[in-house]
C-alpha cells in the first residue's frame, strides 16, 4: 500500500512527465545544396621561347626551334566550343628600335587551327574545338622582314589562353 509519501512521490513524476512532454516542441529547418562544377582545361606546350636568327636582308625568317607542339584538353560542343586564343603583348623591341608584331605570322597544323599575323593587344582565335578530346597541333611561327630590319635583338611575348565553357 502506498504511503501519503509515496502516492505524493508517483503524482509529482506524473506531473512533470505531463508537464515535460506539454513543453517538447519540434523544428525545421533546411539546408540548400548547391554543386558548382567547374570546367577544366589543361593547355601544354614543348617550349616557351621561339628563337628568330636570320639576316637583315632575308624576306621570311623561321623560328629555330621548329614547330611549337599544343596539347589542349577541355570541353566543348557544338553550342558552347572549346577555344584557343592568342594575344600579343608587345611589338618585338630592342634597346635601339621595334618591329611590329604583325610582322610575325603563325601557320598551324592541326584539326580546328588556323593561320594568321600576330595582333597587339587583342585576342585572336588559334583553334576552336567541339568535342571533348585531347586536341593536338603544331605551332610554326615566321618573322616576315620588310626589307626595313635593323640588326640587333629583339623580345616580346605572346599569350595563349584555352578557354572551356
Amino acid at each position: 500500500m502506498l504511503t501519503v509519501k509515496g502516492m505524493t512521490m508517483v503524482m509529482l513524476v506524473g506531473l512533470l512527465v505531463e508537464v515535460g512532454l506539454s513543453w517538447a516542441a519540434e523544428t525545421q529547418k533546411s539546408i540548400q545544396l548547391v554543386a558548382r562544377i567547374l570546367p577544366r582545361a589543361s593547355l601544354s606546350l614543348n617550349r616557351t621561347q621561339v628563337t628568330f636568327l636570320g639576316y637583315e636582308d632575308q624576306a621570311v625568317i623561321p623560328n629555330q626551334e621548329g614547330p611549337v607542339t599544343v596539347m589542349a584538353k577541355g570541353r566543348g560542343n557544338t553550342t558552347n566550343p572549346l577555344n584557343l586564343t592568342v594575344r600579343a603583348n608587345s611589338d618585338l623591341e630592342s634597346a635601339d628600335d621595334r618591329i611590329p608584331i604583325q610582322q610575325v605570322q603563325w601557320t598551324f597544323r592541326g584539326q580546328g587551327f588556323s593561320s594568321q599575323a600576330l595582333q597587339r593587344a587583342s585576342d585572336q582565335l588559334v583553334a576552336r574545338w567541339i568535342s571533348s578530346v585531347v586536341h593536338r597541333g603544331e605551332l610554326q611561327f615566321v618573322l616576315n622582314n620588310n626589307g626595313r630590319l635593323s640588326p640587333g635583338d629583339y623580345t616580346g611575348s605572346v599569350t595563349l589562353t584555352l578557354s572551356s565553357p
